[in-house]
This record gives structure tokens, sequence and C-alpha cells, in this order.
């Protein structure tokens, strides 16, 4: 080998660790196709209905919010409030205020992002659906530590000339309503409102919760303001009273509007009890069988006598409605309730749909194909899914359900909490095969998925299999369909987190095999994240496990990570302890993939430390074991970590001889990894003068057949 060139100070590229490996975690790392609107997990991208004719219009709720918006020193505004108070309401009223300014050519963001957030939403979507409404592709992102995807949001939103508005709808999806801290699995949640309190330059960030995630804060000290909604006015409630339908004096109107205090909803679900109960305003008002109607709590008693009178057809709608976490089409709500029946009445059914959308207890929103979904008003499915049992209990006269094509309630009828909880289990197997059946029907090969939203009926049908505590049919199909190799590939690690944790005790039931393994899948995806302390708790509760069940290969798996975590937090002796045992098992075991990727991992480990002679012994023997394996992943990194051994010791033109050729592989295998390498050479040629980095490259390519004879056999080469 030559001896060490000189270059220039390599500024603006800092060196990271050799990569490692992490037996059945890391897999071939396939470049995602670019996507302009990512909108995994995100319940909508639209705001919901503004129409003047049913929705009051707020006017001075509207213009307070947005002054707080265009102050200089704000950065972020809560809208806070009670359920039903109409926060999602008024951000749109405020949205849709803003997108018209911009098409009158009046002074106005250039951009506009709505995200709705549910239940499944994590961090990384949302961040990566905004940078999707910028039309920012970003390579890699998640495959970013948290802080760096955070950092990359704060970059784009302090644009100077590309003014933003965000509003993150139910953003408190993502918080613990307890505590306001981030759920697990969800993301960096208190990162990601520490940024919101720094300046975003000219964007600005509207969120939408119960309680402000801010508390006991002195917001007049921070860029963030917030805006409690809580009543409407009695003008106003009044005239939306008016507005759907309800008909009778002032003064009853105004009553009205007083025992609902002013609630918004509670105005909502009033009107539909006098259209679907048929008495009138006075009697619901002044009858003594109303009068609990009045006392605390009036929109959840409210919401009880609505799905007391549910019709039959009704009842059913409502209650599979509930049990959908996302807006679902009418197709798919219809078969999720009908199943095989070929001779049922569908137009009855579209027809009540019709009727509870047009009461708002029912929502109607777009997908991106402008489909028509469905969803229950929030308020109204925690309601009914605490009371699954109990709705349609009045059943005023009409049509028989029997003579509409349904056989028997979709649900024994049982009593108890108990019944409850097997009635919402059965009712979820349910929905997890109508997912099923859209998974098959929209299958997409291993080899041809891009992003989560290529699995996105499969990840639901799992979800739903795990609701309906149907966990080890849940864990096998994320197994057999490849979605853990493929989530991690992706960085789509929260997710990850999300499904295995329904699965575990106390929350699930596994087979101790596949509870040691999703343990053990569960420390390497914390050890992605950054978060050690539950990475070496879940390391070990898998090996705890394995031992039990004298399941060798999964130690010797488990040891390998855990030895890899080890690593990462300098904890030298004890990495080299766990692979050492983890290689005493695989002498057993025989198994060429984990026995290479044992060797790299000590190849790496004295990397670390400069010993270099060692560490290419390592490498070497890794690349050996390599060869023997059909997939040729593994040995891309590791001819990468023989490249940065090279330059680190001096032998430049061989590193660089390396490092084309493993470029080149990479890119054969769609690594989506392939961005360090080529960062790592645009550094290097930047810091070097063009003459200097010329001679360089050629003398690489001079000695680049030598080099590789001693690496990578003739007939591998491409």
């Amino acid at each position: 080998m030559q001896g060490p060139r000189q270059l220039q100070g390599m500024r603006g590229f800092t060196f990271q660790p050799p990569e490692s490996t992490y037996i059945l975690a890391t897999m071939r790392l396939k470049a995602p196709r670019p996507q302009r609107n990512y909108t995994f997990s995100i319940d909508d991208t639209v705001p919901p209905a503004t129409d003047i004719n049913t929705i009051m219009q707020r006017g001075d709720e509207v213009n307070a919010v947005l002054r707080m918006l265009m102050d200089v020193q704000t950065s972020t505004v809560v809208l806070s409030g009670d359920a039903g108070a109409g926060k999602s309401t008024l951000a749109a009223l405020l949205y849709r205020r803003l997108e018209l300014t911009l098409q009158a050519g009046l002074p106005a963001p250039k951009h506009f992002v709505w995200l709705s957030l549910g239940v499944h939403t994590t961090l990384p979507d949302v961040i990566a659906a905004i940078l999707g409404g910028l039309n920012i592709s970003e390579p890699g992102f998640f495959l970013l530590k948290p802080e760096e995807q955070i950092a990359t949001l704060l970059r784009a939103l302090r644009r100077p000339q590309e003014p933003l508005v965000v509003v993150l709808d139910q953003f408190d999806t993502l918080l613990d309503p307890e505590t306001l801290l981030g759920l697990e699995g969800r993301g960096a949640v208190l990162q990601f409102l520490d940024m919101l309190q720094q300046d975003l330059g000219v964007s600005r960030v509207l969120l939408t919760c119960y309680r402000s995630p801010f508390p006991g804060q002195d917001l007049q000290e921070t860029r963030v303001r917030s805006f409690l909604v809580s009543r409407i006015s009695m003008p106003e409630g009044v005239a939306l009273l008016q507005q759907r339908g309800v008909q009778g004096t002032y003064e009853d109107l105004s009553l009205t509007w007083q025992r609902c205090g002013g609630h918004a909803f509670a105005l909502v679900i009033f009107s539909a009890l006098l259209r679907l109960s048929g008495l009138s305003l006075s009697y619901l008002l002044n009858a003594p069988d109303y009068q609990s109607l009045w006392s605390s709590e009036v929109p959840i008693h409210l919401l009880a006598a609505v799905y007391s009178y549910l019709n039959p057809i009704q009842y059913t709608l409502v209650s599979m409605l509930s049990l959908f976490n996302e807006p679902v089409p009418a197709q798919g709500l219809l078969m999720t309730i009908m199943g095989e029946q070929t001779s049922v009445n569908l137009a009855i059914y579209e027809q009540e749909l019709k009727l509870l959308t047009q009461l708002s207890l029912v929502q109607q929103s777009v997908d991106q194909q402008d489909v028509p979904c469905y969803s229950l008003h929030p308020m109204f499915r925690q309601y009914v899914l605490e009371h699954y049992l109990a709705g349609g209990t009045v059943r005023p006269g009409g049509v028989g359900a029997t003579s509409l094509g349904v056989t028997g309630t979709m649900s024994p009828i049982m009593e108890g909490e108990e019944a409850r909880e097997v009635a919402l289990a059965a009712g979820h197997m349910r929905v997890a095969a109508y997912y099923q059946l859209l998974a098959e029907k929209h299958y997409f090969p291993r080899e041809k998925r891009s992003s989560p939203q290529d699995i996105v009926y499969l990840l639901a049908a799992v979800r739903h299999l795990c609701l309906g505590w149907h966990w080890q049919q849940a864990c096998d199909m994320i197994l057999s369909e490849g979605i853990y190799e493929s989530m991690v590939q992706w960085g789509a690690w929260n997710a990850l987190i999300g499904l295995y944790m329904t699965m575990l005790p106390p929350n699930g039931v596994l087979t101790r095999r596949d509870e040691g393994l999703i343990c053990n899948h569960l420390g390497l995806l914390y050890d992605r994240l950054g978060n050690y302390p539950l990475s070496q708790a879940f390391y070990e509760r898998a090996l705890a496990v394995q031992r039990k069940i004298n399941d060798k290969h999964g130690q010797a798996i488990t040891l390998t990570n855990q030895g890899e975590l080890f690593r990462s937090i300098f904890e030298w002796q004890q990495a080299r302890t766990n692979f050492d045992q983890a290689r005493v098992l695989n002498q057993q075991l025989r198994d060429s993939l984990l026995e290479s990727v044992l060797l790299h991992n000590l190849g790496i480990l004295h990397h670390a430390v400069k010993d270099y002679q060692q560490a290419f012994i390592y490498y070497q023997e890794a690349l050996r074991f390599a060869r023997t394996l059909e997939e040729r992943y593994n040995e891309g990194m590791i001819l990468t970590n023989i490249g940065l051994l090279f330059y680190e010791q001096g032998f430049q033109a061989e590193a660089l001889a390396v490092l084309f050729y493993t470029l080149q592989l990479r890119k054969s295998l769609q690594y989506s990894t392939i961005s360090y390498i080529e960062r790592f050479l645009t550094t290097l040629e930047d810091s070097m003068e063009v003459d200097a980095f010329a001679s360089l490259r050629q003398t690489s390519r001079e000695v680049e057949e030598q080099v590789l004879s001693r690496l990578v056999s003739p007939n591998m080469r491409q």
C-alpha cells in the first residue's frame, strides 16, 4: 500500500462510527421512491367542511386567532378546549380564510398544510407529511435520528421566501392525557414541542388539543400563544339551531343555548335528537321525563339520548364505525357489516348513513383518490365505545331490521363490562377481515414496497387482530409478510414499536419463542431511537425468555444485538463478551449469516479502538462468510468499513478504490444508506484541490485491481 497523502482539513464532514450489523434487524435498506405527499398514519390532509349554510363562521374568534398568528413574536398558537367545543372547526375556518386571502392576491402564507392526526400517527410521519407539503425531498429521512429529523423540519420552516401555515389537528393524540407527555412509540414529542417555542421565521404552527401541551409555563416568555375555545354566543347558538332546522320561539331557542352552556357540539347533538326522536322542542325542554338531560355534563346526556333513539340500521352503522380508527369508505363500512351477504338492500343503509352525516354525528372526508370516507365525531365515537351494547334501546317504529337484511345483532346481547369487551373484540375481527381482504386485493410484493403506505392494509389488519384478541395471528402476519423487515428498512421504528407493544404481556399473549423474538426486536428499535435504557431492558427480557425455553438461536441473535448496544455506548469489554458468547452458541448452530455478522461486529469493535490490524483480519473473515450467502447486503457494509479503515490508516488511494466499488455495489442493491458514502466522497473532493483529487482518483483506479483482488473474488465483481 502507498503511504499517506497530504489532505486539507475536511471541514463539513464528521466521521461517523463504522457501520454496524444487527442480525435479523439491519436488512437491505432499499432507497424509497420519492413521494411528494407522504400521508401514512395521517387521518386527513383536508380541513373539515366550513359551509356557511351549516357551520357558524365565528368571525370574532377567527380574527382573534389570526392576530395571534400575525404577531412577529409568535411561532405557535394552541387552540384548547373541551371535547366538542369547536376547536377543529375554528382552525378550519382560519385555514380557509388564509387560503381565500392568498387566492385574492393579498399578503398570505405561500404554503398550507393541514394534518388531522390519528391514534396511530407518529411524529416522524407528521414531519414527513409537512416536508411533503413543501415539496421537500429528504433522502433517508426516516433513518435520521429524532433530533436530526426535527432539525430538518426547523430548517424548512425558517426558509424566508417560503412562509407556511401548518395545522396539526387533534395533536393530543400524541400525548398521554394525564401527564401530557409524549406517548410511548410515537416519537420525540417533547423535542418537537421545544422546537415549536423557537423562532420559526415567517412560518406558523397551529395546534388543536383538549389541553395545552405547554402546561405550567409562562407563555408570555415563549413564542407560544394559547386560545381557549369555549362557548359560542347566544345569537350564534340560536342561528346554529335555526340552520339545522330547529323550529321554535326565540325564547325556546335561547333557553336551549343556555341549557347547552353555549357548547357548539351539544347544540348539534340536540338538533339531531329532535330529528331522530320526533319530539318537539318544547317537550324536550319542559317534559319531566327529559329534565335529566339538563343536569351536569349536558353533552354526554344528549349523546346518550341520541344513541338510544337510533333505529336498527343507524345503530348498526354507528356501532361498526366506532371500531374504525380512521375514515372508511361507505363500501368498506357496508362490507364489514354484511360480510358475504348479497341479498341486502344497500340503498337503505346508504340513506341512513347520509342522514347521520347530515346530522353531523358522522363526519365525511375524502381520501387521496377523492373517495368519500366516513368516521364518527370523536366525542360520539368515544361514547359509543364506552357503551357499545347500550344503543338503539328506544327503537322507534319503522322497517324492522330483519326485513332490511340484518339477520341478527352484530354481537350477542349480553350484560356487563365483560360482555362489552367481548362484543368489541368480535367487531374488531370483522374489521380485520375487511382489511385482510383489501391487503390481498392491493398486495405489494416485498421487493416492490417503497414506503409504509404500500402495506397500510396489512398494518390495519394487524392492529384490529390485536384488538380482537388474536395477538398470535397478528404476530404471525408481521413475520410471514415481512412487515418487520420492511418497516425497519424504512425507519418506521415508532410505528413498529406501537404494534409490538400491543402483543406482549400484559397487553397480549404470544408463544414464548415469539415473545423472545419480539423483545429482541424492541431492543433493537429502542437502540435505533437512542433510548438505551429501554433497549437494554428489552434485550434482557428477551434473553430471559430464550434461556428459559432453551432457544439457542434466539439467544445468539439477542446477544449479538445487545453487544452492538454495548459497543455504541463504549462498553467495549461487555460488547466483546456478548460477541464471544454468541460465537460459542453459533458453533453448534453453524449459521453463516450470524457468523458473518459476529465477525463483522468484532472488526468494528477493534476498528473503533484503532486496532486496525485485528479489525482488518475480522473484516476479511466476515467477507468470507458473507460470500456464501445469497444476499449481498452484508458484503456492502463490510466493504464500506474496510474502505474507511484504509482511509484512517492514510491509504487514501486504496480507500477510494474500495469505496467507489462499494458505492456501485450498494446502488445495485438499492441501499438507502449510499448517501453516507456519497457524502464522504463529495466532502473529500471539496476539501482538496481539483488537480490533487483528480490525481488521487487516478491512482485509486490504478490500484483498484490489486486491492479488490484481496477482498472480492473476480466472479463477484460488478
